[in-house]
């Protein structure tokens, strides 16, 4: 009987081991994704202002456009060009799209945009730049304020914070 304890008590310590590298394998995405942009913007934080100057939201929108502009193909199959200007905004929409999907706990959107789970980047893309040419002269100065409210106006969430969609990501 002891040693039927004994094998008894390793399963379980196993089947605890197992289960705390399974929770810990399972942190959402939308967690890591949010501790990621706090390390990030910490960081940024830190650098000397020259650094960290990403530039305004018309100088984004002019990156996008040269993006669209040079960018080939159609689709799923698009190739963009290997410039400062096309891979600034392709970087920053890329931020922005991983933005958009974090939620509350209610399942609420933080930046209070929903754009369907299958909505391209370049979708994004063109919806900033949309809300761009339509703000012209009043397009706010900073650019993550700026493509969340395009993204915002472009891809409103019902009340319950999900959206309704689909498109395909990236």
């Amino acid at each position: 009987m002891l040693g039927l304890g004994g094998r008894s008590n390793v399963a379980v310590r196993h089947t605890r081991a197992v289960a705390s590298d399974d929770a810990q394998r399972s942190l959402p995405k939308a967690k890591m994704t949010l501790v990621f942009l706090l390390i990030s913007l910490t960081i940024a934080s830190a650098m000397p202002v020259s650094e960290q100057t990403m530039g305004s939201a018309q100088e984004l929108a002019d990156d996008c456009r040269t993006l669209v502009e040079a960018k080939t193909g159609t689709g799923r199959q698009i190739r963009i060009p290997f410039t400062k200007k096309a891979l600034v905004c392709w970087g920053y929409m890329q931020a922005m799209q991983d933005l958009s999907v974090l939620a509350d706990e209610g399942g609420r959107r933080i930046m209070g945009a929903c754009p369907p789970e299958r909505t391209t980047l370049l979708e994004l893309i063109q919806a900033f730049l949309s809300y761009a040419r339509s703000h012209a002269g009043k397009l706010p100065d900073n650019a993550a304020l700026a493509v969340s409210l395009a993204l915002h106006e472009a891809f409103p969430c019902e009340t319950n914070g999900q959206s309704s969609g689909g498109g395909s990501r990236r």
